[in-house]
C-alpha cells in the first residue's frame, strides 16, 4: 500500500495495475491470502485441492508481474534505484528462518526511502476494503458464511438505494443482479481490470436515485403541461414549481460531493438543461417546442452514461393516467414529494460517507465513467454462478423491500419496451476517444494463461 501510495501520489495519468492486484492479492478483504480451489462436489477441505487454489492465483499473480517488469523495468538496476539486498542471497539457503530475516531487512530499507508517504499516512485508504467500499456494502449483512448471507430488511440502512442499483443484466429467471451482487463477486476478485471497472460502476450508481427523480419530474411536467390535462393544471403548477427548485438543490448538493472527478461538466450540463426546461414551464402555460428537445437531450445523456456502465435506467416511463386531472392530481405531487424525500435523506447519507468515495475518486484520478471499453467484466459464466447463489435470492429479495427502491407508484415502465434492445448493448455507446483513453489502456496488454475467477476457479477458504 505505501508503494501504491506513492505511484498515485507521483503521476497522475494512469491507473496502477500492477500494484493494485497485488494489493487486492496481499491485502484482501480476510486480511489473508486463503483460497482454495472449487470442485464438482463443493468440497473445500481437500488438501490437493487447496493447493491448487494457491496455485493458479500465485501463478496468475506471477505472469503480472512478470509481463509488466518485461514491459517497464527491463533497463532500470534495482541496486541503483531501491535498496541492495544486504546480506545477498546465498544459494541453498531458503529456510524460513533465513528468508524471514533477508525479507525484513529488506522492507526496513524499503519504507526507509518512503519518508513522505509514511508521514502523510494515507496509504492505508488504499486497502482493498476501502477500495471495494466494504464497510458501505456490508452495513446490513447479518450472517456470511457458506457464501451465503442474510439481509436486516426491518429498518432502512443508510445507502441502500446506492448499494441494490440494478445493473442491466438479467439472470435467467429474469431478476436483475445488483451492485450487491457484483460486491459479493469482488471481494475475492484479484483481477485489477474488474477492481476498476467496478469501481467506475459505484460511482456513476451514487447518481442513478437523482436522475430518477430528474426523469420523473421531466415526464411529469411535459404532462402536466399537455393539452390533454384539465384546468387542474393551472393550481398545481406553482406546487410543481417548487418542486423544480427542490430538485435542482438536490443536483447542486450531488455536485458538490465532487464524485465525477474532472467529469464535473456532465453533472454541470444536466442542472444546466434541467434549469432552462423548469425556467420554461414557470414562464409558460404549456412547454415549448425548444424545451421538448432539451428535454429529450437531457434524457439521452442521462440513459447515455447508465448504458455505458451497465446499470439499469430507462426513459420510458409513462404517467398510468397519462394527464392529471382532480382525481389524481393530489396523489400524483405527492408520489413525487415522497421521491424526493427519499433522495434527500440519499444525499444526508452520501454526506456521511463522502470522505470513503472522494478518497479513491481523488486518489485513482479516474477521468473517465464509463466501463463499456471492457469486454469480459461480468461474463456470462460469472453472471450464471452468480444468479445461481443463496446470496442473490437473499439481495433480490431485500432490492424488493420499499425501505431500499424508490417507488414508481404512478410512474411505470413502459411494457412495450424490450430490454434485450439495451442490454449487453454497450458497444454502440462507446465514444471514439475511449479507444486512446489513458485510464482504459494503460495496463499490462497480453495473453494471460491464467485466468481464475472467483467463485468458479476458487472460493475464500475461511468464510
Amino acid at each position: 500500500m505505501v508503494l501504491l501510495d506513492d505511484v498515485m501520489y507521483r503521476k497522475t495519468y494512469s491507473f496502477p495495475f500492477t500494484l493494485i492486484t497485488l494489493n487486492m492479492y496481499l491485502n484482501n478483504v480476510s486480511d489473508s491470502i486463503n483460497i482454495i480451489a472449487q470442485n464438482n462436489e463443493d468440497d473445500k477441505n481437500d488438501a490437493n485441492k487447496l493447493l491448487k487454489g494457491y496455485t493458479i492465483i500465485h501463478l496468475a499473480i506471477k505472469e503480472q508481474l512478470t509481463n509488466y517488469i518485461n514491459g517497464n523495468c527491463t533497463e532500470i538496476s534495482f541496486i541503483d534505484h531501491m535498496v541492495e539486498c544486504n546480506p545477498p542471497m546465498v544459494k541453498n539457503k531458503y529456510d524460513i528462518t533465513y528468508l524471514l530475516n533477508i525479507n525484513n531487512n529488506l522492507t526496513e530499507k524499503i519504507l526507509s526511502k518512503f519518508k513522505l508517504t509514511l508521514r502523510r499516512n494515507s496509504y492505508e485508504s488504499l486497502h482493498p476494503k476501502n477500495i471495494l467500499f466494504y464497510d458501505i456494502m456490508t452495513l446490513q449483512i447479518l450472517t456470511n458464511k457458506n457464501n451465503s448471507i442474510k439481509i436486516d430488511n426491518s429498518q432502512r440502512i443508510e445507502l441502500n438505494l446506492l448499494r441494490f442499483t440494478p445493473l442491466n443484466v438479467k439472470c435467467s429467471n429474469g431478476t436483475r443482479i445488483t451492485i450487491q451482487d457484483v460486491f459479493q463477486y469482488m471481494k475475492y476478485d484479484f483481477n485489477s481490470k474488474d477492481v476498476f471497472q467496478y469501481i467506475k460502476m459505484v460511482i456513476v450508481a451514487t447518481f442513478r436515485p437523482i436522475a430518477i427523480l430528474i426523469r420523473n419530474y421531466l415526464t411529469l411536467i411535459h404532462v402536466a403541461s399537455s393539452k390533454n390535462s384539465d384546468s387542474v393544471k393551472f393550481w398545481i403548477k406553482p406546487t410543481l414549481i417548487e418542486i423544480g427548485r427542490k430538485i435542482i438543490n438536490h443536483i447542486e448538493k450531488y455536485i458538490s460531493l465532487r464524485l465525477f472527478n474532472n467529469k464535473d461538466t456532465f453533472l454541470y450540463n444536466v442542472l444546466y438543461n434541467f434549469t432552462n426546461i423548469l425556467d420554461e414551464f414557470t414562464i409558460n402555460n404549456y412547454l415549448l417546442e425548444s424545451s421538448h428537445k432539451i428535454n429529450n437531450f437531457l434524457m439521452n445523456k442521462l440513459l447515455k452514461i447508465f448504458m455505458e456502465n451497465n446499470l439499469y435506467f430507462t426513459t420510458d416511463i409513462y404517467l398510468t393516467n397519462k394527464n392529471i386531472n382532480e382525481n389524481n392530481a393530489d396523489e400524483i405531487k405527492n408520489q413525487i414529494e415522497k421521491i424526493i424525500n427519499k433522495v434527500n435523506i440519499y444525499l444526508n447519507d452520501m454526506e456521511k460517507w463522502n470522505k470513503w468515495f472522494y478518497n479513491i475518486v481523488n486518489s485513482f484520478k479516474i477521468r473517465s465513467l464509463n466501463i463499456s471499453v471492457f469486454k469480459h467484466f461480468i461474463s456470462f459464466k460469472v453472471l450464471d454462478r452468480i444468479c445461481n447463489t443463496e446470496s442473490h435470492s437473499e439481495i433480490y429479495n431485500a432490492s424488493m423491500n420499499d425501505n431500499n427502491k424508490i417507488d414508481i407508484g404512478y410512474y411505470e415502465d413502459k411494457k412495450d419496451v424490450n430490454d434485450g434492445n439495451i442490454e449487453f448493448n454497450l458497444e454502440n455507446l462507446k465514444d471514439k476517444d475511449d479507444e486512446n483513453n489513458i485510464d482504459a489502456n494503460d495496463s499490462f496488454e497480453h495473453q494471460s494463461n491464467y485466468k481464475p475467477l472467483y467463485m468458479i476457479d476458487y472460493w475464500p477458504y475461511n468464510l
